[in-house]
């Protein structure tokens, strides 16, 4: 009758579990003392600022994400105003009504939603936009939330001209 030990196969497979055992053994060694070194380190620094900081090691509950305004659950802000003369109050462009309106997305840089801010605070057609100042502009940037500068390197002015003068052709 053969021993089990006498199977060269057996051998070659005990002598893998020690190697591996081994090997298992010394990393978790290691690994438990350079754990406690960075735990020594961090414990050193406190006692020398003593300013409270977050040991990352041991209390990892304190480390939090900052919510961004998008999954924060805060309510945006509604930028379509109401027409009232103290939001329209601007010096060269003439009064319009809606049955002078023009389409305004035909201008390079306004879409539908900026066109329904523009409509808001009493701004309708090309007319309109042709008269705008510097000064004007710097209001609708403010009043429809817009990016700053981005109407005059769209040149809403010299687009809506161009349109004005091709409507009436």
């Amino acid at each position: 009758m053969e021993s089990i030990f006498s199977n060269q196969n057996f051998l070659h497979l005990a002598e893998l579990f020690f190697w591996l055992l081994g090997a298992f053994i010394i990393g978790f060694y290691f690994g438990t003392i350079a754990k406690s070194k960075k735990t020594i380190k961090t414990k050193e620094k406190d006692d020398v600022n003593n300013d409270d900081a977050i040991d990352l090691i041991n209390d990892i509950t304190k480390i939090r994400a900052t919510k961004t305004f998008d999954r924060g659950g805060k309510e945006t802000v509604q930028t379509v105003f109401e027409n009232n003369p103290e939001s329209s109050n601007f010096e060269t462009i003439e009064n319009a009504s809606s049955k002078d309106k023009d389409d305004l997305t035909k201008i390079k840089g306004i879409g539908s939603s900026i066109e329904k801010k523009l409509n808001a605070i009493g701004i309708y057609n090309y007319q309109q936009i042709t008269n705008l100042t510097s000064k004007d502009i710097l209001q609708i940037t403010e009043l429809i939330k817009f990016f700053p500068g981005r109407i005059e390197r769209d040149d809403w002015v010299g687009q809506a001209y161009k349109l004005m003068n091709h409507k009436n052709e």
